[in-house]
């Protein structure tokens, strides 16, 4: 009897803990293989662990910042295996090592404070309803929940429950700050000065351009790290002794990524939402971001944006029956409307060469002067008008417009309109050519343009004037195309469902669907890393590894 008790409870104790293990999205990879960057919202909860301090946000998962130096480093979000990006409370347990996450219904704990979560659904714990997780502690021996409605008792290693109080039953217990609990004195706060333009004012702070934030948590470490969290996601990091803080931007200005413009960094844009704040700046390498506020500048409309083009100067972002058009050199915004006799609700795409900025959306394409920001149409644009222009490319003064069923190319030195069966050779498309459709992503790459068909995705070589077959449209099995990327031999297509990795010369395919993926509307791709601006966020992959 007694063998078969303790087999028993060996049997359930081993199912217990499988039960609340959550490994990595995928065991191949590394918690940092994929990182996603998002819009923070509010800071919820602030806490200091060995190396950095972790800061627990509404929507961009948990902010980790090097405790010397305070650099930034990745996040911590649904791609190391959190259940939600929305963090309630966030506590570094010094006895154990371990950081405990609180995420919607759940309750996460990592020894590695990387990836490798225990994870816990805070249902079983019996709690009312609509209880609300307000901070996490921990003594010597367990963990502690404040609840709306409570005290919960876990145990420090496994998490597991223990009890609900009305009040702990041991006072030695050690409390991460939260928003949800706020025990700052505002006195305090105000002895310290902020840097950039800021300034301190009662329970918030005043940005350079005048909006008024408030501040959510307020965290003094026991080694004098000092950091400040404000509802719109801004963070102030400094130390006790110089009473000095600085601003540093951890989050994207939007969610919903539409376009990201490689340059020398990335700048960032997307859709609309209730929280969206503007474009960003990210410069990977050094782990910098800044965002360009809509209610920051006078002549930028807060909007949608599509996508964007550099023109000498200037840098021109496509929206709803707008461009937003910002002048680098002066440091200068504004707003180009209908009135500049551009056509279209939805601007898709544009291309610049050195006097003109093509544009190309929802319902026709339009040619405007960069100088005179005015229509300056060549004669040929009519034919396009009230069809949905999905992508063009301009490629040694040829322009190359898909529109679905059509894919015309505009000889730009003779003004001559061509279809695309009439450049250079068919190659391998010969004797299919008529069947070709659904024309909507085209990609530059090296001397060729790649051209995405509902037939396959074809490529057209500049030098051999040939046209040739690079992705059977079985690699794709029906899917529907919507940005491409090309590295040397590898070709990434994004689709309506997840994305492909495809060897053009071995025909080796790698799918990837990750429910953290969302929906994918742009593809960089370089030596190491492949960056997705997606529905959810900016995803970067170091595709290399596998």
């Amino acid at each position: 009897m007694g063998k078969m008790f303790h087999k028993s409870l060996t049997l359930f104790l081993i199912l217990t803990v499988i039960s609340h293990v959550n490994s990595q999205t995928d065991n191949r990879y590394d918690p940092f293989d994929w990182v996603l960057y998002r819009q923070l919202g509010e800071i919820t909860s602030i806490t200091e662990g060995f190396a950095y301090i972790y800061i627990g946000t509404e929507s961009g998962g948990v902010v980790r910042i090097q405790r010397i130096g305070h650099n930034l480093e990745e996040p911590l979000t649904t791609t190391q295996g959190l259940k939600s990006n929305f963090v309630s409370a966030v506590h570094f347990d010094r006895h154990t090592g371990t950081l405990w996450v609180t995420t919607n219904d759940y309750i996460h704990s990592s020894h590695t404070r990387e990836g490798n979560w225990y994870i816990n659904n805070i249902d079983e714990w019996g709690l009312p309803l609509r209880t609300k997780i307000m901070r996490l502690g921990s003594s010597q021996n367990y963990i502690w929940v404040q609840t709306s409605s409570g005290y919960i008792k876990l145990d420090h290693i496994s998490g597991i429950f223990l009890g609900t109080y009305t009040f702990p039953d041991e006072e030695n217990i050690g409390w991460s700050n939260s928003s949800q609990f706020p025990n700052f004195e505002i006195d305090k706060v105000n002895e310290y000065s902020l840097s950039d333009g800021w300034l301190a004012v009662g329970s918030g702070a005043v940005s350079p351009h005048g909006r008024n934030l408030r501040t959510t948590v307020f965290y003094e470490g026991p080694e004098g790290d000092v950091v400040l969290g404000m509802a719109d996601g801004t963070i102030f990091v400094g130390d006790n002794r110089l009473k000095f803080l600085e601003p540093l931007t951890a989050g994207l200005g939007n969610d919903d990524v539409q376009f990201i413009l490689d340059e020398k960094a990335f700048i960032i844009g997307g859709r609309f939402a209730k929280k969206t704040i503007g474009f960003t700046y990210f410069d990977p390498r050094r782990e910098i971001m800044e965002i360009t506020a809509y209610d920051d500048h006078i002549n930028l409309t807060a909007g949608p944006y599509y996508c964007a083009v550099r023109a000498g100067d200037e840098i021109w972002y496509g929206g709803n029956n707008m461009i937003a058009v910002y002048d680098e050199k002066d440091d200068f915004w504004r707003t180009l409307d209908e009135t500049r006799s551009f056509s279209g609700q939805i601007i898709t795409d544009m291309e610049a060469d050195s006097d003109f900025v093509w544009i190309a959306s929802s319902s026709g394409l339009s040619r405007l002067n960069q100088s005179s920001k005015r229509s300056n149409p060549i004669g040929f644009e009519k034919m396009f008008n009230h069809l949905f222009i999905y992508d063009i490319e301009l490629v040694d003064n040829q322009l190359w417009i898909a529109s679905d069923y059509d894919l015309t190319v505009i000889d730009l030195s003779n003004e001559r309109v061509l279809n695309f069966k009439q450049i250079g050779s068919l190659g391998n498309m010969a004797g299919i050519e008529d069947m070709l459709s659904g024309f909507k992503v085209l990609e530059q790459f090296k001397d060729q343009i790649i051209v995405s068909s509902k037939q396959g995705v074809w490529s057209f070589d500049y030098n051999s004037q040939t046209w040739l077959e690079l992705v059977d449209a079985s690699v794709f099995a029906g899917r529907e195309i919507l940005t491409m990327a090309r590295f040397k031999k590898y070709i990434f297509l994004a689709t309506n469902d997840g994305f492909i990795r495809y060897d053009i010369k071995d025909r080796f395919i790698r799918d990837y669907h990750y429910e953290f993926l969302g929906q994918i509307h742009d593809l960089k791709v370089d030596k190491k890393h492949l960056w997705l601006g997606t529905s959810n966020g900016l995803l970067k992959f170091k595709w290399t590894k596998d």
